[in-house]
């Protein structure tokens, strides 16, 4: 089954989208667009549906985590080693209600709260309506994870299971529903979140002791990989330290110390610079300016924010270490 009736998805974004401040890094699960009426403006929702046999796993209210005043987050296994998240539920259906009702909490606090995440092993057959989605978001987060696939970190400690097991969801789906799904995508690919490459500026870097694991650390994450939407485009994303958060998308050139393509920035080849372009401007964010870039080593940088563009010349005044 899809996850919402097929005349309801727009488009599908894929693997990888950086949304800096808190998704700083590539995110590892898609985006679902859907068509609701008066995008941003409504509070229709469409049925979601378990896309196949399932269990549910897992069940949370947050409150004012997006425009709308309340989301559920669901996750789910497929088998042993396949599992999956549906994020941004607007509401769950009756049958979800009751899951969640009837769990006993160990430690106190009401079911589905912060104190209380519904921990469950509950069968679902494929086709049962979950919850709805929509309302003023109009998409929903929707991933899924094989623990028999692996991606190369080079400080895999510094990963949580998702970004180390990530997969598209749609290659379990059968044909021909597998191929319509497909066609949804954006520029036609699923993404995924292996943007490292090796001896080179491209990936993912960290302040400090920071991890993509724990919620508040994404102030100190910083991003230079590719765009998941646009071939041939780079994004710059920034959660903090040396800026405010940012979303820059470069067109990399592969000569010269301006804009340089992030996989050709090799150690001891000195400070190369960064500046916004014109062409992005309804998917950019923050401030504009230049990003100065210096790699060390293939698991250091220093990077640092300044005024103006990179002109000639350009040389740090107060760079930061980030490490990965």
């Amino acid at each position: 089954m899809p996850p919402v009736p097929m005349g309801k998805i727009v488009s599908i974004e894929p693997i990888g989208s950086v949304n800096p401040p808190e998704h700083a890094l590539a995110s590892s699960s898609t985006d679902t667009y859907i068509a609701v009426s008066e995008q941003g403006k409504t509070t229709e929702t469409v049925p979601l549906y378990a896309p196949g046999d399932i269990w549910i796993t897992f069940l949370q209210k947050k409150n004012n985590a997006t425009m709308d005043p309340e989301d559920y987050v669901m996750h789910y296994a497929v088998c042993k080693d396949v599992f999956g998240v549906v994020d941004h539920l607007k509401g769950l259906s009756p049958e979800m209600e009751k899951i969640m009702e009837n769990y006993k909490c160990p430690y106190g606090g009401k079911p589905g709260d912060d104190n209380c995440p519904v921990l469950v092993l509950e069968p679902v057959k494929a086709g049962t309506e979950l919850g709805r989605v929509g309302r003023l978001q109009g998409n929903f987060n929707f991933g899924t994870w094989d623990l028999r696939i692996s991606h190369e970190y080079p400080s895999p400690e510094r990963y949580g299971i998702r970004s180390l097991h990530s997969s598209c969801p749609f290659d379990y789906y059968a044909e021909p529903l597998k191929s319509q799904l497909e066609e949804k995508l954006q520029a036609g690919r699923c993404g995924t979140v292996e943007t490292y490459v090796q001896d080179s500026l491209q990936g993912e870097w960290f302040f400090g002791n920071a991890t993509n694991k724990r919620g508040g650390d994404w102030f100190y994450q910083l991003y230079f990989g590719p765009s998941n939407i646009f071939s041939g485009v780079q994004v710059v994303s920034v959660g903090g330290v040396i800026s405010e958060p940012l979303k820059w998308h470069i067109t990399p050139k592969n000569e010269g110390k301006i804009n340089r393509n992030f996989s050709q920035v090799k150690a001891g080849s000195g400070i190369y610079c960064y500046e916004t372009e014109s062409g992005y401007i309804n998917y950019e964010k923050g401030p504009r300016g230049k990003i100065l870039v210096e790699v060390l080593s293939n698991n250091e940088i220093k990077a640092e924010f300044q005024q103006g563009s990179c002109g000639s010349t350009f040389a740090f005044s107060d760079p930061k270490t980030f490490e990965r």
